[in-house]
C-alpha cells in the first residue's frame, strides 16, 4: 500500500511499527437505475461518533471530492438554510422526513446520506490508532428508491516495542489530539482516505 506520510510519522515508522489499513471491503449496493445523477444534495451528518467535528469535516471532504468528480452539488450553505427553516439543524433528524420532501425543500433530484459511524483515537502507549468509518447512500429524491449504498474506512496504527518508546509516543499522540480539537480538524488525514475509498465506488461524472 502506498501512502505518503507526514515526516513526524515517518520518523515515528523507524522505531515502531506503523501501518495503514483499512478493512476487508464491505458490499456496495449499486440499483441499474443509478445513471445520471442530477442536482446532488450531500446532506447533514448522522453522527453516530462523540466527536462533534468529525461531521462537518467529513461533509465537506465528501462534498469537494464529489466536486471534482464531476458531479452536480447543491451548494451546502443552501441545503443548511432550506433544511433549518424546517426544524433540521443535525443530521439524525433527517429520519423525520421523507425524501420527497427533502428533495421539495432543498431542490435535489438526488439525496446523499451520511452516517459517520467511527472516529475516533485508541492510545494506550504501546499501541495507538486513529480511525475512521464513513457509510453513504444516494437516494432519488421523488421516488425514495435506493440507487446506491456502501460504508468504508481507513485507519493509521502503531505498536511500539519499548517502555520509553510507548511513554513518547503516549504523551506524542495526547498533544496531536489535543491540536488536531484546537483547530478542528481532527483525523484529517483518515476521513481523507476514508472518503476517497468510498466515493472510489461511485462512478466518475463527465
Amino acid at each position: 500500500m502506498n501512502a505518503r506520510l507526514p515526516r513526524h510519522r515517518l520518523a515515528w515508522g523507524a522505531v515502531g511499527f506503523l501501518w495503514l489499513s483499512a478493512c476487508a471491503p464491505s458490499s456496495v449496493y449499486v440499483s441499474n437505475t443509478l445513471g445520471n445523477l442530477h442536482k446532488v444534495a450531500v446532506l447533514l451528518v448522522s453522527n453516530d461518533t462523540n466527536d462533534l467535528d468529525g461531521p462537518g469535516l467529513v461533509r465537506g471532504i465528501l462534498f469537494r471530492k464529489l466536486s471534482e468528480r464531476g458531479y452536480d452539488l447543491v451548494p451546502l450553505n443552501d441545503i443548511d438554510a432550506k433544511l433549518k427553516e424546517q426544524g433540521f439543524t443535525d443530521g439524525g433528524q433527517l429520519r423525520a422526513a421523507t425524501p420527497q420532501q427533502l428533495g421539495q425543500w432543498i431542490g435535489a433530484d438526488t439525496l446523499f446520506y451520511i452516517t459517520l459511524e467511527e472516529f475516533n483515537y485508541i492510545n494506550v502507549g504501546f499501541y495507538w490508532q486513529r480511525k475512521v468509518k464513513i457509510a453513504g447512500k444516494l437516494v432519488e429524491a421523488k421516488t425514495g428508491e435506493r440507487l446506491w449504498e456502501a460504508e468504508r474506512n481507513w485507519s493509521t496504527q502503531a505498536v511500539v516495542t519499548n517502555k520509553e518508546q510507548a511513554e513518547r509516543q503516549f504523551a506524542f499522540q495526547l498533544a496531536a489530539k489535543a491540536f488536531e480539537k484546537m483547530t478542528h480538524l481532527p483525523l484529517q488525514a483518515e476521513s481523507q482516505m476514508a472518503a476517497e475509498r468510498l466515493l472510489s465506488t461511485l462512478p466518475y461524472r463527465h
